[in-house]
């Protein structure tokens, strides 16, 4: 029984890490379920190590610090003819080398990048994929309870912004496909 009817449906999982990762246990699901799930990772030696946990699978390379990167990935999907049912953003990163500190304390460049990785990464893909995607697809990303305050460090800001740029995505997609966020 396809009780999540997503059977032979195409979908894009980013940011799977390890066996730990959310990604991993949702890419597990969706195979498990039938769908052909497409990963992409920041880079070769994420590749190697997603491709040790779903070796039947496409493993694409996308630093989503890079627009051509993105752009590549757009292209790869469209050059394929390959429609997507979903796409799946679980990528974060904070640079935490000198440790958590007050939020007072952040520094920018941390971050901007932070808030470019996490957050405005989920904007930039969609909109390069934006012509791959079936009429009737899903984009979800993972984020956070930001009901109270945690001691996630200058993350919780950037999840915040995450929360909010699902609604806003939500809002342009609208006025031109039936894409849900």
């Amino acid at each position: 029984m396809d009780f999540l009817k997503i059977s032979g449906k195409t979908f894009l999982v980013t940011g799977v890490a390890n066996k730990k990762s959310v990604a991993f246990f949702v890419a597990k699901g969706l195979i498990d379920n039938g769908a052909e799930v497409i990963f992409s990772v920041q880079n070769e030696e994420n590749r190697l190590k997603a491709q040790k946990l779903f070796p039947d699978s496409t493993i694409l390379i996308c630093n989503v610090e890079s627009d051509e990167s993105i752009r590549q990935l757009g292209e790869y999907f469209k050059k394929n003819n390959i429609r997507l049912s979903g796409f799946v953003h679980s990528i974060a990163f904070a640079n935490y080398s000198e440790g958590i500190k007050p939020f007072h304390e952040t520094n920018l460049g941390d971050f901007l990048q932070a808030t470019n990785i996490s957050c405005f990464s989920l904007v930039a893909i969609t909109n390069a994929l934006k012509n791959c995607f079936e009429e009737n697809a899903s984009i979800v990303t993972i984020s956070i309870s930001n009901t109270r305050a945690t001691a996630y460090g200058y993350m919780g800001p950037i999840k915040a912004a995450l929360d909010a740029t699902v609604a806003f995505l939500a809002k342009s997609l609208s006025e031109i496909s039936k894409v849900r966020v």
